[in-house]
């Protein structure tokens, strides 16, 4: 069997939304794009999505062989949703919100593992409504809750061959514009993604937190503080 190449320099593995843009430039990042289904777009039925799912597969099995990196972030980002009460939700919908993202961050981190060298570093970027402004996020919550868990998997997993997996929380696209008191400690929140989001994630890929994996750091300008 061949070696695979070891590359110098950041790999994003991310879905394709514009915002995100700010996060590749700040870290001069290789971008990876994970096909990603248009959950935001109510025309696409749910059957329809999961159809697309064999070209989730096979972008795994392609990405997965490329050359390793000593830095990996994912990023795993579906379009914006309108905030709804649980209860309005149909199954479907609330499928179509959690377990479809839930999937492609399932296989974008089965790629950074993949893809991470050995002593590297894999960072997950998870939206994540802070706790006081959940209302209405019910899927979104969920989803970041079931990658966190993931997270923890990896790290245990990777931890053998001195891989670090940690995961930053953000609400930059979902926090309320006049959060409910308590307000947040910082005046920045909830954060750019570009500043305080991209400063979080390049303290985790940096050598000065070499004992700190399977964590997760919520940068949210104080909002989660409890």
């Amino acid at each position: 069997m061949t070696a695979r190449a070891t590359t110098t320099g950041t790999l994003l593995i991310a879905s394709p939304v514009d915002v995100l843009h700010g996060l590749r430039d700040a870290l001069s990042a290789e971008l990876l794009p994970v096909p990603v289904c248009p959950v935001g777009n109510d025309t696409v039925g749910f059957d329809a999505a999961w159809a697309d799912v064999d070209v989730l597969e096979q972008w795994r099995e392609a990405a997965s062989t490329e050359s390793r990196t000593a830095a990996v972030v994912v990023a795993v980002w579906p379009a914006t949703q309108a905030s709804a009460p649980l209860t309005s939700m149909s199954p479907a919908d609330f499928a179509r919100r959690s377990e479809w993202p839930f999937v492609a961050w399932y296989a974008a981190l089965g790629v950074a593992a993949s893809r991470c060298a050995d002593g590297g570093t894999i960072v997950a970027l998870v939206e994540r409504p802070s706790p006081l402004d959940a209302a209405g996020w019910a899927p979104e919550c969920g989803g970041a809750d079931a990658v966190e868990a993931l997270v923890r998997s990896l790290a245990r997993s990777e931890g053998p061959r001195g891989v670090r997996v940690n995961a930053v929380t953000t609400p930059a696209r979902v926090a309320p514009s006049h959060p409910i008191a308590p307000a947040p400690p910082l005046s920045a929140y909830p954060g750019r993604i570009d500043v305080e989001v991209t400063d979080a994630v390049a303290m985790l890929l940096g050598a000065g937190v070499g004992g700190v994996t399977g964590t997760v750091v919520h940068v949210d300008c104080g909002r989660s503080w409890r």
